[in-house]
């Protein structure tokens, strides 16, 4: 601090050529220059080093101090954030017309040959600016907080976890440790949440940025877990306790598979075989009358010794009329029923089956029936009716294993459909946050900059 007071000057030749002289800070006057925004409340100087005083009248007097100021953190963009905070030095009693404050030598930059850089803040600018009316001066410094220590300690992991809440919808819906994954992302997101929490000032004027992308995070796992609830109750549905609707068949066996490029293995041929099962079906339902007890649905083929049932099978007609009449003589001997079976030779119970019409083949059931009443014996029939609960208990077990596939993969189409969904959002949400502030790509050079600065200082030098 430099200033002029003409009350000590005089003539070096009258005092043995003495052109410096320096004396107590109490011996002299000294302006009153105080930092306006002082933070620790300290508003004098630790040290009273000596003033240096030139025959000239011009005073220097520069005391060791370290000046604590205040200002306003903006933490928006933070770990990205720049701050600017200002130091307002001036004179507490005197006004304009009594101390007039300067540049000195007409720099405008601080001096920053003791400058020592910082591990935290890089240091921008620190330009000047005169306040004529209040006879003040304002430094304006300018940093940008390093980023390198936040990124590797805050920004990756929260990104990696965010991304790695998508893989609960890539683990099967069957394991176990779907909500355990999602619960232990949550559980170490609310750690960082602590974490930023202790790192910022508290304040309420505006959201950090690092704090909305947890937040976004946080609210995304929690979405996460719910949906995968929700995932759960449908993979373990069955058709004792739910009725899957038709809209949901077409909504997620139909379109989302195609739009989601997923492919069940042999389902076209298993839809072909449905197809043509309830085509069979619905042709035997109007075709075959209610009280007929083995034909609906069934297959009769015999050959020598091979008996089912079929829905096309026709006697041959001469082979009947041949068995009927040895049927008729065998009657007229004694025990001719019990003799039927016996009697007939083996190629008499050979049956060609072939495709008929609606009449003609309801004739040809009731014909089959008749002549199979009448070949076949009680303990046949009664294997008959073994063989037809068997085939209904596998028909009702293949279908309820069907039903519960179909749910199984509704739960993997809505898995896969939320991770992709998921990905979109996260990395959408990352994008956008991270993105959104300024200089995130920016590399500063401190050493560079400081020369900078030192340049320009030296070129606003007056001699």
């Amino acid at each position: 601090m430099r200033w002029h007071d003409y009350q000590l000057q005089w003539k070096p030749t009258d005092y043995g050529n003495i052109k410096t002289i320096r004396v107590p800070p109490d011996k002299v006057w000294l302006p009153d220059i105080v930092l306006f925004n002082n933070a620790d409340g300290n508003y004098e100087v630790s040290f009273y080093s000596n003033v240096v005083v030139e025959h000239t009248g011009e005073m220097l007097w520069v005391p060791p101090a370290i000046y604590k100021s205040s200002c306003t953190i903006d933490v928006e963009y933070f770990p990205f954030d720049e701050q600017v905070c200002a130091m307002i030095f001036g004179s507490w009693t005197f006004n304009q017309d009594e101390v007039t404050i300067k540049y000195l030598m007409g720099k405008r930059q601080v001096e920053l040959n003791d400058y020592s850089p910082s591990g935290i803040w890089d240091l921008m600018e620190v330009p000047g600016e005169l306040i004529q009316k209040k006879s003040k001066i304002a430094y304006q410094i300018r940093i940008r907080r390093k980023t390198l220590f936040y990124t590797m300690i805050l920004i990756i992991p929260t990104v990696l976890m965010a991304f790695l809440s998508m893989m609960v919808f890539y683990l099967p819906a069957e394991a176990s440790e779907k909500i355990t994954l999602a619960i232990s992302i949550l559980l170490a997101l609310v750690v960082f949440l602590l974490l930023v929490s202790k790192i910022l000032p508290p304040t309420s004027s505006t959201i950090p940025l690092m704090a909305k992308y947890l937040l976004m995070t946080f609210v995304m796992n929690i979405i996460t877990i719910v949906v995968t609830v929700i995932i759960i109750n449908v993979y373990f549905r069955g058709p004792t306790t739910h009725q899957m609707p038709a809209w949901v068949k077409m909504v997620f066996l139909q379109y989302l598979p195609l739009f989601l490029v997923m492919r069940r293995p042999n389902y076209d041929e298993i839809k072909k075989l449905e197809k043509a099962r309830k085509r069979k079906s619905d042709a035997r339902e109007e075709g075959t009358p209610r009280e007929d007890k083995y034909l609906p649905g069934e297959f009769i083929e015999m050959n020598q010794t091979k008996i089912h049932h079929h829905p096309y099978c026709s006697l041959n007609r001469q082979r009947r009329t041949t068995s009927n009449k040895k049927d008729s003589n065998s009657a007229k001997t004694p025990n001719g029923t019990h003799q039927q079976l016996a009697l007939l030779p083996p190629p008499l119970l050979d049956v060609e089956c072939v495709p008929l019409g609606r009449q003609e083949r309801f004739q040809s059931f009731r014909n089959c029936s008749e002549d199979l009443n009448t070949i076949l014996s009680e303990e046949a029939i009664k294997a008959m009716d073994a063989i037809e609960y068997i085939t209904e208990h596998l028909r009702k077990d293949n279908q309820y294993k069907r039903i519960r596939e179909e749910w199984k993969y509704v739960a993997m189409v809505i898995d896969r459909l939320l991770l992709y969904v998921f990905f979109a959002v996260t990395v959408g949400g990352t994008c956008g946050i991270f993105f959104s502030a300024p200089n995130v790509f920016e590399y500063v050079n401190q050493t560079a900059v400081i020369e900078q600065l030192k340049r320009s200082a030296e070129a606003e030098m007056i001699p």
